[in-house]
């Protein structure tokens, strides 16, 4: 299973799925964990996918640029 990292409330993280948002404990993921994250469930815990989150970082400043230069 893998997912984004919505948000952190309190103990619980939750997790934008293809189908929705779930709440996870906070023990399941690593201490750096981040908003944008992106997830994925191994062995009993979430792992951070590193180039696929800084892929996603990459793409949605690019968007953002665009939407930016479009407005000049």
């Amino acid at each position: 299973m893998k997912g984004i990292i919505d948000r952190f409330e309190g103990d619980r993280v939750l997790l934008e799925l293809k189908d929705g948002i779930v709440s996870f404990d906070r023990e399941l993921f690593p201490e750096n964990a981040k908003e944008g994250d992106i997830v994925e469930y191994v062995d009993n815990r979430f792992v951070i996918r590193v180039e696929e989150t800084l892929e996603r970082e990459k793409y949605i400043n690019q968007l953002f640029k665009s939407l930016v230069e479009k407005d000049k």
